[in-house]
């Protein structure tokens, strides 16, 4: 009987495999053409893997009025590589897993101040 459970335990352990990846939250400024996407963050460059929320996401920077090819600000969740790949010509590509939040570029204020009272 005991050799039963540990056999039983140690399929158990042994046959479950890990399927969490390692995924990183990014801010940064994101720019969508119809076919390609770029995130920019202060220190790194990455191409943008074409999925379904990578889509997704297009929708909703359209919903704010961004046009393709504007920049919007985003917060993703996804995991990073820098595996080749024939469509992303950058070093560092980001499939995105989770939107966290969408904001939309802000609008400066071209305002010129001439002199104090």
């Amino acid at each position: 009987m005991k050799k039963l459970t540990f056999l039983t335990i140690l399929l158990l352990v042994l046959g479950c495999k890990n399927n969490s990846e390692k995924l990183s939250t990014i801010k940064g400024s994101y720019i969508f053409f119809k076919d390609a996407a770029v995130l920019q963050t202060k220190e790194e460059i990455y191409g943008v893997y074409m999925n379904e929320k990578t889509l997704e996401l297009n929708k909703k920077a359209k919903a704010l009025n961004a046009k393709t090819s504007e920049i919007i600000y985003v917060e993703l969740k996804g995991s990073i590589s820098t595996e080749e790949d024939e469509k992303i010509k950058w070093e560092k590509k980001f499939d995105i897993k989770e939107i966290i939040s969408v904001t939309p570029r802000k609008k400066s204020k071209n305002t010129l101040i001439l002199g104090t009272e």
